[in-house]
């Protein structure tokens, strides 16, 4: 089946819940279109991929570039995450019939991963980024449960209270447009870079660690009810292949002419489930 198809018969099954961005009514399937009643129109491209944002022209981004996620493609498709994969299909393998929505999905890799895991789950995957670039090659994998949508994370195209379980790794994130999103039983999956994150690369380049980790559980504890968290931390070797998409697919490294040989990365991450509060 063509891509394109595949795209209708996800914005099909998603029709009662999809709403337009600019005017917030909903949006509707006309054949290779999504329409609302005042007329705003949002194309499938023959990727499968729509831009469901305020406007179809979207800045450059001359740091994250179709390059940069081809290279994080490659990176994590060298297997440092997957026993990442494994801790999250543990969580929602119960679930069936969801719908999954990771906002920020970036170019669809972790998201196509865990799908494997779901098997014969029929469970929607839909990935949310305003990188058309990171969403048309999420949309390689796209399939009947699969779908990448360009929108913006603080202007997601979906009605209230729709979203069974939202996926947020290693990602920016808008508690407030999450909180609007998630059914009152739903449930968040958060990763978050531990200090020890890529630390060899940021020792390397005399880069600061990430912030730490007990001011971020003490923001999350704040705007959500800690269900668990739990930590995934292991130090893998470098060839000359995963050292060159690691250098390639890092934004820190643009200001950087000369990388040092890093023989060793360490993948280090909280895996938070949350909750809304009961306000």
């Amino acid at each position: 089946m063509k891509k394109i198809n595949y795209s209708i018969n996800n914005y099909n099954d998603l029709e009662e819940i999809l709403i337009c961005p600019i005017c917030k009514e909903k949006l509707n399937i006309d054949k290779i279109s999504l329409t609302c009643p005042n007329n705003h129109t949002f194309n499938i491209s023959k990727k499968g991929t729509a831009v469901l944002y305020k406007t179809s022209k979207l800045k450059n981004d001359k740091i994250y570039t179709k390059d940069l996620f081809v290279k994080r493609r490659n990176f994590i498709n060298c297997g440092f995450y997957n026993e990442l994969y494994d801790k999250i299909y543990n969580i929602i393998k119960n679930y069936e019939n969801k719908i999954i929505l990771d906002m920020g999905s970036g170019e669809g890799t972790h998201d196509y991963k865990i799908k494997q895991f779901l098997n014969s789950n029929t469970s929607k995957i839909i990935g949310i980024d305003l990188s058309k670039d990171a969403v048309d090659l999420f949309n390689d994998y796209i399939d009947n449960n699969f779908l990448g949508i360009v929108a913006d994370l603080n202007n997601v195209p979906f009605v209230n209270n729709t979203i069974d379980i939202i996926l947020n790794i290693l990602s920016p994130s808008n508690e407030m447009e999450m909180a609007r999103l998630l059914k009152k039983d739903g449930i968040i999956i958060k990763v978050t870079p531990k200090m020890q994150y890529l630390h060899e690369l940021r020792e390397a380049l005399n880069i600061k660690d990430y912030e730490n980790e007990k001011i971020i559980n003490e923001n999350i504890n704040k705007k959500y009810e800690i269900i668990s968290k739990e930590e995934y931390v292991k130090t893998f070797p470098l060839d000359g292949n995963s050292l060159n998409y690691l250098i390639n697919m890092t934004p820190l490294l643009s200001n950087y002419k000369e990388i040092p040989k890093i023989d060793y990365i360490t993948i280090a991450l909280n895996i938070y489930v949350l909750k809304k509060k009961n306000n």
